[in-house]
């Protein structure tokens, strides 16, 4: 069966992990935690990363470091396709929110309406979802943050290696989010990452990592002097939650990490294979410059057509989901918050006419061949 997903980690990982246990290891937040971030800013190209324990944690920590930069609660702009956490930090730490449609050649935001929005002084952050492993970001959108200053936050959950250009994406704005849950590019079975080049974006997520304690900041020398009546091993400089991960997780994310290039031209090379033999009223039109698939994105272009790609679909035995989760503005979980909702009528398309199938090292160019060639049989004139 062609699944949705299947976990990157093997058999030979979790043999290491399990001779490496057997050396009864630091199993908490530890040595391998700092190691794996290290690693990861040298593969991603950034200064700071700060792991956590999932892309969720990571979206919350980012959002709040972003919130207390401010200082003040921000109105933040999100796109209408996307995974809830990328939206419910901020509906629960109280800041208006307002969704964009999408556009339909990257699944991300709908350069048009951010622009407008950028220019009214409409938003304070744009938390930018790179979807599905498409390039969201536009040289427009990247001009019009930069030249009315408005925070950049990129959700690369699904984007582990894409790129806008030559760099990758997770390096343009403030700060960057990535997950490493089962069936992403890489998997540590849970955690997720932070990553910045602004050192005080990267101390801020590390305080509110570890419960606001001051020997987690690098300024804790400071912070002690300031409070010397208290010991300095419990010092609290500013509120935190525990979003740590562990040494264990970050074992399996260096193991990860060597082969994720490896498996990133995997996944492109079924997106390729996939794009190239659709057939008409499936849409093939994607940007995708500097691509990192993460799902193979069925987009119909009529109702009958959609009926006709689910059949196919379902016959062959593929597992299937809408995109992402089709149009978040439809979503009961926004209802009683401060929500405003620009016209959707691409988040709307994929949310009626649309499903993903999975890609991944279990998936391979004959498999997304078998696929093209019902397809087209089955929406022959």
């Amino acid at each position: 069966m062609w699944r949705l997903a299947h976990d990157t980690i093997g058999t030979s990982d979790l043999g290491a992990l399990a001779d490496w246990l057997r050396t009864e290891p630091r199993l908490t937040q530890g040595p391998l935690v700092a190691e794996f971030e290290d690693a990861w800013s040298d593969w991603l190209g950034v200064e700071h990363s700060v792991m956590v324990g999932s892309g969720t944690a990571a979206n919350l920590a980012l959002v709040l470091a972003a919130e207390r930069r401010l200082g003040r609660k921000p109105v933040v702009g999100v796109a209408a396709v996307t995974w809830a956490t990328n939206v419910t930090p901020s509906l629960l730490l109280g800041h208006p929110v307002v969704i964009f449609d999408i556009d339909s050649s990257t699944l991300g935001v709908d350069e048009g309406q951010v622009i407008s929005a950028i220019v009214a002084g409409a938003i304070d952050i744009l938390f930018i979802t790179h979807l599905v492993g498409f390039d969201a970001l536009t040289d427009a959108i990247l001009d019009a943050v930069n030249r009315w200053g408005v925070t950049l936050l990129e959700d690369c959950c699904e984007a582990h290696g894409v790129c806008h250009g030559d760099v990758k994406v997770g390096t343009f704005g403030l700060g960057s989010t990535f997950s490493f849950y089962f069936g992403h590019h890489m998997s540590t079975i849970e955690g997720g990452m932070v990553s910045t080049n602004d050192p005080k974006l990267a101390d801020e997520v590390r305080l509110i990592r570890s419960h606001g304690l001051a020997r987690e900041s690098s300024r804790s020398v400071a912070h002690a002097r300031a409070h010397p009546d208290i010991d300095e091993r419990f010092l609290f400089v500013s509120p935190g939650l525990n979003l740590r991960s562990t040494d264990l997780n970050a074992f399996l994310g260096l193991r990860q990490l060597v082969t994720l290039d490896d498996r990133i031209n995997a996944r492109n090379r079924n997106l390729e294979a996939l794009l190239a033999g659709l057939p008409v009223r499936v849409r093939n039109r994607y940007r995708t410059e500097g691509a990192s698939s993460f799902a193979l994105p069925l987009v119909a272009d009529d109702e009958e057509a959609a009926r006709s790609v689910r059949r196919v679909v379902d016959e062959l035995g593929i597992e299937s989901r809408p995109v992402v989760a089709g149009n978040l503005a439809r979503q009961p979980f926004l209802a009683g918050f401060d929500v405003t909702v620009y016209p959707t009528p691409h988040a709307d398309h994929l949310h009626r006419l649309g499903l993903y199938v999975g890609n991944g090292h279990h998936v391979t160019t004959d498999m997304v061949g078998n696929l093209t060639r019902h397809l087209t049989e089955e929406l022959a004139p």
